[in-house]
């Protein structure tokens, strides 16, 4: 169930073609080689997202993406057990660690058969793990655009 912005206006926004979610209506973006940045002027909190579309080669699993991700980066992580996103029909996987600075990197995928989304959830450590904040609840609304 999707839960309101905190009382925010909020609207839909399209990173690509293939999905929408909906943001507090203040949000700020900026897209830079493909991947969208969100945030809320003056909060630390930031929320990235990319995506391609696969209409050919190996599908990968998001456990199997979450493993190479992680043998990228030499931090302590936490594999999650809980589902970030509702729609029990994609595949997904997430993973946290908390940086040197006290930064907390909560890094998710959610596959389905033709499409991949990669997001991170950034920021300092007790707002980035509140689960009711404006971005989970963002990655909680995606929805495809295309099937």
């Amino acid at each position: 169930m999707d839960r309101p912005m905190r009382g925010k206006p909020a609207f839909i926004v399209r990173p690509s073609n293939s999905y929408q979610l909906t943001l507090p209506g203040n949000v700020c973006e900026k897209v830079d080689d493909g991947v969208s940045s969100f945030w809320l002027d003056g909060e630390p909190l930031l929320l990235q997202l990319s995506s391609y579309l696969r209409d050919a080669g190996e599908h990968l699993t998001a456990k199997n993406r979450m493993k190479e991700r992680i043998a990228k980066n030499a931090q302590t992580w936490r594999v999650w057990d809980e589902r970030l996103h509702p729609d029990l029909s994609g595949d997904q996987a997430s993973a946290e660690f908390v940086d040197k600075d006290g930064v907390l990197w909560v890094h998710s995928y959610l596959v389905w058969p033709h499409l991949t989304v990669y997001a991170t959830i950034s920021g300092p450590e007790k707002l980035a793990r509140d689960q009711y904040n404006w971005a989970f609840q963002g990655l909680e609304s995606l929805r495809l655009t295309t099937h």
